[in-house]
């Protein structure tokens, strides 16, 4: 069983290893700079790691993997001591740790945060007939509602908690949590008494709290309890609304507790149009009483004070309208931080347009007697396009999905399927609709299950663990350093310092990484790199062919490697198709440590990254042996002659030498008459005689 580990403070660890430093230099311990460099791949099948209950290890070659894992190191040989004295020319290797990612993502299935964004314009079922201010002539009939009345605001509030249901069980994956924000003023052809943005839910709840949320705030809140908004007339807008604030205000989360671990989708349902030149609307074939002189609505989204800043002026719905490219709705979908935060990378929008006058261009509400104006008039079928095309194209801009009347259909095939139902008397509305249930349960959360690979666990992602005298460099030449990149652009949140742990029992020290130092964004997709680079040292023999890292497969076995009591090179993730940790070992690389002859030159520090790509070896010939017996007289070319038996002879003949120079001196000291004794037993003894002594 693997003993946990502990983090060990840098400093710390730089001050212990700091004093160690002397003793490796001494001792000519060979440093070896290592590179890791992570691209992700798809899913993978696993296998228990015996003994080890927090991983499941998938061993290379056993199974598909999700990282395809590789090692390498240059020069493969290397000079011990830290020198450049031996064959090898060089004491120095970099070594280099590779997992490269597929074409194509793994099978996943993403925590989905959904945004209700909700119109209360009067079609779209909140019309108050007590205001007194008729606008038609259904409304001036005996019913006192307009003739074609979406009952779509009723229905959500009586069927939030249906609808939210549904949506859980049409993603049976995710987990899907919902908020809620309703709007519709505009202050331009309406009376100004009513709300740009408004959150009702601030808080992401589940589907089991939805409905009863839903009711306890904005029913009783914004409808007073009931099912209609006071005072919502003919003399409130009707075809432009302040959609573009709302979606502004919901994207950047003001208000909203958006979690970046999730994928963040928007449910827009309305049926006006934004303010944006694409998108005109003629009040003067509408029922609207408050036109006067002016028929042509604004165009412009004046800008809005949130509470995390301000809209700009004018801000586009698909398109910029000041030059500004990110200045648009779909565009702030794409770069805002709590959409590129998200996973997937974006905040998909899916629009639903109510099936109402608005967007019923034949509906008895628009008034006969006006130029291009009445039931089917030139001017009635533009007003009702524009409001339709608006939400096509916010769908289609954000990879969401649209639904609208079941007669039209987007430009890019996307067929309408609501049929008109009738809203019913305001304080007691017809809240069944069946075909918009079907619109809300199959919203879509956009093209972004495709493209996850690995999230953090409970332990860094990466981690390099050393084997047998192969360890990390000590403080002062480590040069450890990291970098990641997503897009081919480098990511602000990499760890680029790695973090010092220890194994408790051993006192074990190896590197670790995660891939962001966020751990909301603590996440990897297709296509993203990771690099870290560092030194390591050998501290002691063999001084052959040894394994640099820690690793399980079949060919680290073969090779001489595994754990390092218990642990070992590896990247440490949950994959998108299950909740089980895995944990996936790199393969093997080795080194030649070759000795350096004794009085060679001093270790030198390690070359600083990036590394110079090594030089073509040079190998020394062999030795040719010599085949005939060396008498007094011979003569041999000193290329014929054995270098290593030549240097043993004459080391040979200089102890020959020695002995035979000594021997008669040992004998004329043998031969002197008398007792012979030393100076210092004469000091010690006075007069008395000893034994000889070496002097």
């Amino acid at each position: 069983m693997t003993t946990p580990s502990d983090s060990v403070p840098a400093a710390a660890f730089r001050g212990e290893r700091r004093r160690s430093v002397g003793r490796f230099l001494l001792a000519g311990v060979p440093l070896l700079g290592l590179t890791a460099v992570l691209l992700l791949s798809g899913p993978g099948a696993s296998h228990p790691l015996p003994g080890d209950h927090m991983a499941t290890v998938t061993q290379s070659g056993t199974a598909p993997s999700a990282l395809t894992l590789g090692i390498t190191a240059s020069p493969h040989s290397i000079c011990a001591l830290g020198q450049s004295t031996c064959g090898a020319g060089t004491g120095f290797s970099r070594v280099t740790l590779t997992a490269n990612a597929a074409n194509a993502g793994v099978l996943a299935w993403p925590n989905v945060q959904v945004a209700f964004v909700i119109e209360t314009t009067l079609f779209d079922g909140v019309y108050d007939p007590t205001a007194g201010e008729p606008g038609n002539s259904c409304a001036a009939g005996s019913s006192g509602m307009p003739c074609e009345e979406s009952n779509g605001v009723p229905f959500f509030v009586q069927n939030a908690q249906n609808i939210a249901n549904a949506i859980q069980q049409a993603n049976p994956h995710s987990q899907v949590s919902f908020a809620m924000v309703d709007y519709f003023y505009t202050c331009n052809f309406d009376d100004c008494d009513g709300k740009e943005y408004h959150v009702d839910l601030p808080q992401f709840v589940g589907s089991g709290e939805f409905g009863t949320d839903v009711k306890a705030t904005f029913q009783t809140q914004v409808l007073g309890g009931g099912f209609y908004y006071f005072d919502s007339d003919f003399a409130d807008n009707i075809l432009h609304s302040s959609a573009i604030t709302a979606m502004y205000g919901t994207i950047v989360g003001s208000g909203l507790n958006w979690a970046n671990n999730t994928h963040h989708v928007i449910v827009w349902m309305g049926s006006t149009a934004p303010r944006d030149p694409m998108y005109p609307e003629n009040y003067c074939v509408s029922p609207q009483l408050n036109f006067g002189g002016n028929c042509q609505s604004a165009t412009c989204e004046p800008s809005y004070a949130f509470a995390t800043g301000v809209s700009p002026n004018c801000e586009g719905w698909v398109r910029s309208q000041d030059g500004n490219a990110t200045h648009s709705i779909a565009a702030l979908a794409k770069t805002a931080k709590q959409c590129t935060g998200s996973i997937g990378g974006v905040c998909t929008v899916d629009a639903i347009d109510l099936y109402d006058t608005a967007t019923d261009p034949y509906s008895k509400d628009w008034p006969t007697g006006r130029t291009g104006g009445g039931p089917g008039g030139v001017e009635v079928q533009k007003d009702v396009a524009n409001v339709l095309k608006a939400g096509c194209d916010i769908s289609a801009a954000t990879g969401g999905t649209w639904n609208g009347p079941a007669w039209y259909t987007c430009a890019n095939g996307q067929a309408g399927g609501l049929q008109y139902v009738a809203h019913g008397s305001y304080d007691k509305p017809n809240t069944a609709n069946p075909t918009l249930f079907a619109a809300l349960r199959t919203i879509g959360f956009g093209p972004v299950i495709d493209t996850q690979v690995a999230s953090g666990s409970n332990r860094p992602i990466f981690q390099f663990v050393p084997f047998g005298n192969i360890a990390i460099a000590p403080a002062g030449l480590l040069q450890a350093s990291a970098a990641c990149y997503r897009g081919g652009l480098p990511l602000k949140s990499c760890q680029v310092n790695p973090s010092f742990l220890r194994q408790s029992s051993t006192g074990l020290v190896y590197l670790g990484w995660n891939w962001s130092t966020n751990k909301t964004t603590n996440v990897m997709y297709v296509g993203d790199q990771w690099t870290a680079t560092f030194n390591v040292e050998a501290t002691g023999p063999p001084y052959t062919t040894v394994p640099v890292d820690a690793c399980i497969t079949a060919a680290c076995h073969t090779g001489g490697s595994g754990t390092n009591n218990g642990i070992f090179t590896s990247a440490t993730f949950v994959p998108f198709t299950n909740n089980s940790v895995v944990t996936e070992s790199f393969p093997l690389t080795t080194v030649v440590v070759e000795i350096t002859p004794a009085g060679g030159a001093p270790p030198v520090a390690p070359p600083p990254p990036p590394p110079v790509p090594p030089g073509i070896p040079i190998v020394a010939p062999t030795g040719i042996p010599v085949i005939q017996q060396l008498g007094i007289g011979n003569t041999v070319g000193i290329a014929n002659v054995s270098l290593q038996a030549t240097a043993a002879g004459f080391l040979g003949a200089g102890f020959m030498r020695v002995s035979l120079k000594n021997r008669p001196i040992a004998m004329k000291v043998a031969a002197k008459s008398g007792v012979v004794t030393s100076k210092f037993e004469k000091a010690s003894q006075g007069t008395d005689s000893g034994l000889g002594h070496f002097e």
